[in-house]
């Protein structure tokens, strides 16, 4: 059966309203296919069945995608194959938790230069929580999830504590979240919360809920995230953010040319304010 018209005129204006904020949200299933870590490249069931698809141009688009990333992050290629085992290996002393980001976009940024920052009780929520592990030679290993995604999309563990006095400046909303620490991403692959859905665990305020619910900082209890991690490291995922990164990348260059070119107004405007006082008072 067909859809009405009807039908697929609202659904073309919900497609237009998550395209015109994708930089702060998914697309949902409509985000792309690709695997790095197989080298394999499947088709996507969305675009099979849409008759204005075109095989030949979403090949050339899938195979620009991996090009770019094996020219520029050629690191983060086999990194879910890498620590494939990871389930194996965390031990109890190690702690665990959810992380929201507000944006896909920090995301990226948190992977491409290892680094990452939560509200200012979050951060010091995770230093405690580090300083306690590393006592014990655990590790602290956070789950990153965008608000609104619907999935995981992935793994990383913390490196060192917050420092309060550190500010990164590329993040989505300026001088929101202070404080920086380091990170090392492990897993990197977009898991849907269906895979997570009989894992219930209780929450900060005492209810008890999926661990799909959670928010920023949740702690996620020690034989609850092994299993997690297990079935990340196993999930046979088709989509990650990587297939976002080049567009990303362009932002972030954009950005910084722009602020550069405000920089170096201001600095005229600056000088030129100083010699306009100073001819003032020469005359």
């Amino acid at each position: 059966m067909e859809p009405s018209p009807n039908n697929q005129n609202e659904n073309q204006q919900k497609s237009q309203t998550r395209g015109s904020r994708g930089r702060k949200r998914y697309r949902g299933r409509y985000r792309g296919n690709y695997n790095f870590a197989n080298r394999n490249i499947p088709q996507n069931q969305y675009f099979q069945q849409n008759q204005y698809f075109n095989p030949h141009m979403h090949q050339q688009m899938l195979y620009h995608t991996e090009m770019y990333i094996l020219s520029k992050y050629r690191n983060l290629i086999d990194i879910n194959t890498k620590n494939a085992s990871l389930y194996e290996k965390v031990d109890s002393n190690s702690k665990f938790f959810v992380i929201k980001s507000f944006s896909e976009e920090d995301v990226h940024k948190s992977i491409k230069y290892g680094v990452w920052s939560s509200s200012k009780n979050g951060n010091l929520t995770l230093t405690n929580a580090y300083n306690i592990t590393k006592e014990k030679n655990g590790n602290v290993y956070l789950f990153f999830s965008c608000n609104g995604s619907g999935r995981f999309t992935g793994i990383c563990r913390m490196k060192t504590p917050c420092d309060e006095n550190k500010h990164f400046e590329f993040w989505t909303q300026d001088n929101k979240w202070p404080g920086l620490f380091e990170v090392e991403w492990l897993f990197i692959k977009d898991v849907p919360f269906k895979e997570f859905k009989d894992i219930i665990i209780t929450m900060k305020d005492g209810e008890i809920k999926p661990i799909s619910n959670s928010r920023d900082t949740q702690e996620i209890p020690f034989e609850q995230a092994k299993i997690m991690i297990e079935r990340i490291s196993k999930y046979q995922n088709s989509n990650t953010i990587l297939e976002h990164f080049e567009f990303y990348d362009l932002r972030q260059e954009n950005y910084e040319k722009n602020m550069q070119m405000s920089k170096n107004a201001e600095n005229q405007n600056y000088q030129k304010q100083a010699n306009n006082v100073n001819n003032y008072q020469n005359k």
